[in-house]
């Protein structure tokens, strides 16, 4: 499995008419993965964790968009 890199850019990428189409053939040419490991340069905490056992709600960590991007609600598995 490769070892990939994707930045996510702004959240109005999100409404781009032209990414999300990308992303999806890029994925649709990839293996499906078995795990996912993300991480985010935006949190700071100390001491460091990782957590996968339980579901939890989003940290909305940015700032200055329209209002609907932060209502975007994401029930990934725990």
């Amino acid at each position: 499995m490769p070892a990939l890199y994707l930045s996510h850019g702004a959240p109005p990428l999100a409404d781009d008419p032209v990414w999300p189409g990308e992303l999806a053939a890029w994925s649709a040419a990839l293996p499906r993965p078995r795990a996912i490991l993300m991480v985010s340069a935006h949190w700071e905490e100390a001491p460091l964790a990782l957590g996968a056992t339980e579901t939890l709600p989003l940290v909305y960590d940015f700032w200055g968009f329209p209002e609907h991007y932060y209502g975007v609600t994401y029930e990934a598995p725990g």
